[in-house]
């Protein structure tokens, strides 16, 4: 398996908000989890990019226990990770917060992965269209885009997105 949750428990001050959550992905599995507003799937997803501490529980990702790891050393591990809010780097131009995608990259890689970012602007063209201009400024839509994009110059192993079609066209989705 690719990334196992066992028994995975989170709290959140006073709030038991993940309780006993088990579930498994497999190499070139799409996994989605589905819900109503705020039964826990943006924290499931935050807990093993290693935002939120467990209470309990294991994960897993390929191999090694990554609960006690810190987020960098979880990105740096392949783990990817595209959070409702986008998270775009104000005063960085789009080309500028492409590249950011490229700190999770060890040292050693970075010239490789920096290749990468032709494959992200063909997936992604009205980002190579606005690459000059201030990520801020894009709608809500690009910002989207550009979050994405960001994550995807690392080449990660896995990818976790959080609200994935919010402020997406209905063509872009597809």
């Amino acid at each position: 398996m690719l990334l196992t949750l066992t028994d995975v428990h989170v709290s959140i001050g006073l709030s038991h908000i993940l309780q006993g959550v088990s579930l498994t992905v497999a190499p070139g599995e799409v996994v989605g989890l589905f819900g109503r507003n705020g039964v826990g799937k943006t924290t499931i997803v935050k807990t093993i990019a290693g935002w939120h501490k467990l209470t309990s529980g294991r994960i897993i990702f390929d191999g090694r226990d990554i609960q006690q790891l810190e987020p960098e050393q979880i990105c740096r591990s392949g783990v990817g990770i595209v959070p409702e809010d986008r998270r775009i780097f104000p005063g960085l131009s789009v080309l500028q917060n492409l590249e950011l995608g490229l700190m999770q990259v060890s040292t050693n890689q970075r010239s490789i992965a920096k290749n990468n970012l032709e494959a992200v602007l063909k997936r992604f063209p009205r980002l190579k269209e606005r690459e000059s201009q201030l990520g801020t400024t894009l709608s809500g839509g690009e910002q989207q885009m550009l979050a994405m994009g960001r994550a995807l110059m690392s080449k990660p192993t896995l990818l976790l997105l959080d609200e994935p079609s919010m402020g997406l066209s209905p063509i872009l989705v597809e």
